[in-house]
């Protein structure tokens, strides 16, 4: 049998920590929608791009401690332990931020471009180690499952980015405007923050907990600058084969795919701390692959809908100045729920400690995008780009698999998951194709269609995963009420 008490945990975890992370993602699907109204299409794209610079700057400076803090602390049983390992954690953030601060005032020429003038420079430079502190507090709420201290910084966070962007359109600013009204909320945020935080540190420097921490980080810390950089990569070549127009539309089409990323980022967010804390325990494998496919359900699921629905997302969310980047929707969905699934197949690697061979995955995804870039942005100009994202995680994700697999064990029941990407996506291809022949298609149809995919669900469950469905309360009462 399924451990259902476990299960139960995780769903609870699952659904507090989803309605929480979302705020964040929430805010940009909230505000996104005004700030593109508002802004040219040029000016949108240049925003977004700003945005995505002062991510992968965090990204180098924290360099992996948010994964090894989470490792490390998980093995602390005492208070006393988990504090020392904060501690040593911050020290090693603020080397960091120390570093690269100096490395981009030292080369701010070169630099510079990218930041299109000195104004956005230095407002980004006095931005990023208030940031930086704010991710550090809200990664420590996360790990140490201080649900009340990381609703209020979650929550703090979706109303500092509300109030900027409100402020913007009302004082009728520009994009300069917006980062000063965020670092200002910002700066009270932190101060919160420290409140909040300073009852778990504890200055004491052990070297041998900084070793660790800087051993396990170092992979991650890697991967995730790739991870980020290729996103930017893919904006230079739109910007650069294309143009800044068309800048702008990509943007949009990313910024709408954010609607899979609120479910994806929400479910890591309980992902991560249950998974290691339970992989050890009996019928693990079958816990965690019905969690696989629950999970890779409504995802697909959620692929289907934006891709049917994605004219009228655009018309709602951004305007018909944006109707021609209905085409890079279905594309991007669909490789960020490839990626998405990849986060669980490769948990045997952080199972195993092994950290480093994550490094592998993340070199194929790298190697497969730029390559796929170079080449489908030459025939197929931003389209290729959106082509190119499912192709990278593709990769990656089978490169994961592979290693985790061999580190660890083979749990996963792969037939099922593959059987409903492939479905997935030719459905979502003909379902564009018809869209973009003006074809009208019933909703009755669309109905249908939805059936299919909730039956497919059902047959693909195993005898332990219908019981563990059929005794939530929910259906219980369902049953009973027509019984």
């Amino acid at each position: 049998m399924l451990g259902l008490k476990k299960i139960s945990f995780f769903f609870k975890d699952f659904i507090f920590y989803g309605v929480i992370t979302g705020f964040n993602k929430l805010s940009v699907l909230l505000t996104f929608p005004f700030l593109a109204r508002y802004f040219s299409v040029e000016d949108f794209g240049k925003l977004d791009f700003l945005i995505n610079l002062i991510s992968l700057t965090i990204v180098i400076i924290v360099f992996g401690q948010d994964s090894a803090i989470g490792r490390y602390i998980q093995e602390q049983k005492k208070l006393e332990g988990k504090k020392i390992i904060i501690s040593n954690s911050l020290f090693i953030h603020l080397i960091s931020l120390i570093l690269i601060i100096s490395i981009l005032l030292l080369y701010k020429s070169f630099f510079l471009p990218y930041f299109y003038n000195d104004d956005f420079f230095n407002i980004i430079l006095l931005q990023i180690p208030i940031l930086l502190f704010i991710s550090f507090s809200e990664n420590i709420f996360k790990w140490t499952f201080s649900k009340i201290k990381f609703l209020i910084i979650s929550l703090s966070n979706f109303l500092i980015i509300i109030f900027s962007s409100l402020f913007v359109i009302i004082l009728k600013k520009d994009i300069f405007s917006f980062f000063i009204f965020s670092i200002m909320g910002q700066i009270i945020l932190s101060i919160i923050c420290l409140f909040l935080l300073i009852n778990l540190i504890k200055i004491n420097f052990n070297q041998t907990f900084i070793t660790s921490l800087l051993v396990y980080g170092m992979p991650f810390g890697i991967v995730c600058i790739i991870s980020v950089l290729v996103p930017i990569l893919e904006r230079i070549f739109v910007q650069s084969y294309v143009g800044d127009y068309e800048l702008g539309l990509y943007s949009v089409a990313v910024k709408i795919s954010l609607c899979l990323a609120i479910f994806a980022q929400a479910f890591q967010t309980a992902w991560g701390p249950f998974s290691l804390k339970n992989f050890n325990i009996i019928n693990s494998d079958k816990i965690f692959n019905f969690i696989l496919f629950v999970f890779s359900t409504i995802l697909s699921l959620l692929v289907i809908i934006i891709t049917f629905f994605s004219k009228e997302i655009i018309l709602i969310l951004a305007s018909n100045k944006y109707s021609e980047c209905y085409l890079l929707i279905f594309p991007i969905c669909f490789g960020y729920s490839i990626q998405f699934i990849g986060w669980i197949l490769e948990i045997g690697i952080h199972i195993s400690k092994k950290t480093y061979l994550i490094f592998f995955g993340y070199v194929a995804y790298l190697s497969s995008s730029l390559i796929s870039l170079i080449i489908l942005c030459n025939f197929f100009g931003i389209i290729g780009v959106a082509i190119s994202v499912p192709i990278g995680f593709l990769v990656k994700t089978m490169v994961d698999l592979k290693i985790a697999s061999s580190c660890w064990k083979k749990i996963w029941k792969l037939k099922r998951i593959i059987f409903l990407k492939t479905y997935t996506f030719f459905l979502c291809t003909i379902l564009l194709t018809i869209t973009n022949n003006n074809i009208l298609i019933s909703n009755w149809v669309v109905i249908f269609l939805l059936l299919i995919h909730f039956i497919y669900f059902w047959i693909f469950l195993d005898r332990d995963e219908m019981n563990a469905i059929k005794s939530v309360k929910l259906i219980k009462r369902i049953r009973n009420k027509f019984s």
